[in-house]
């Protein structure tokens, strides 16, 4: 039976479900795989998860996403454990607790907060208004990735990754400056709208 890729993060516009097909077209034996808008991650993990690579770079221009990344990778237990703490705080019938939980987090910017939000959200949209506040609404219909499921994804990712992987945060041509031969700089920009707000309430 193949074994299951781990992703503990849904995000809108992943590569989770191409990934086998974008796979296809790497070179073999690559040193260190870039990821410079690395959103969930989805390419790195499935290269790390074939062994396509030695080293991996995560980076994004966003710092709230490569925070929650670095934590789900360095630190599995503790953020499975924040996370089902959160999650099982919260009811099917009060939505206002998502927004509570969105104002501590543009508070205090704890990264398992934010992965608490990215899973409750309409459509799993990242989105930060201008102010740098986390401002996506929350999805009545559902109440998220359940904890056990998300700490398997979470072990997952923590194992094919820890102790091979370096988080940068900032522009993609610096955080791939120190590509060279046998490196492989996967690019895959975001969408235009779908990571920052133009609202201008947000300001």
């Amino acid at each position: 039976m193949r074994q299951q890729i781990p992703h503990a993060i849904p995000y809108q516009g992943s590569k989770r479900k191409l990934a086998p097909i974008i796979a296809r077209y790497l070179p073999d034996d690559i040193e260190t795989f870039y990821e410079p808008f690395c959103g969930s991650a989805a390419m790195t993990i499935y290269a790390a998860h074939h062994n396509l690579a030695e080293h991996f770079v995560i980076a994004d221009a966003l710092e709230p996403i490569v925070a929650l990344l670095k934590s789900i990778v360095e630190e599995p237990s503790s953020v499975a454990d924040q996370y089902a703490s959160t999650w099982c705080k919260q009811t099917a019938d009060n939505p206002r607790y998502y927004y509570e939980v969105r104002q501590r987090y543009n508070e205090q910017r704890d990264p398992v907060d934010l992965l608490y939000l990215v899973c409750r959200c309409v459509k799993n949209a990242v989105r930060f208004g201008k102010n740098g506040n986390f401002s996506q609404s929350v999805d009545k219909r559902r109440l998220g990735t359940r904890p056990e499921k998300m700490e398997k994804s979470i072990l997952g990712v923590s194992a094919i990754l820890k102790g091979r992987s370096e988080f940068r945060v900032g522009d993609w041509r610096e955080s791939c400056a120190t590509a060279r031969k046998h490196d492989f700089v996967y690019l895959d920009p975001p969408y235009f709208g779908t990571v920052m707000a133009t609202n201008e309430r947000d300001t």
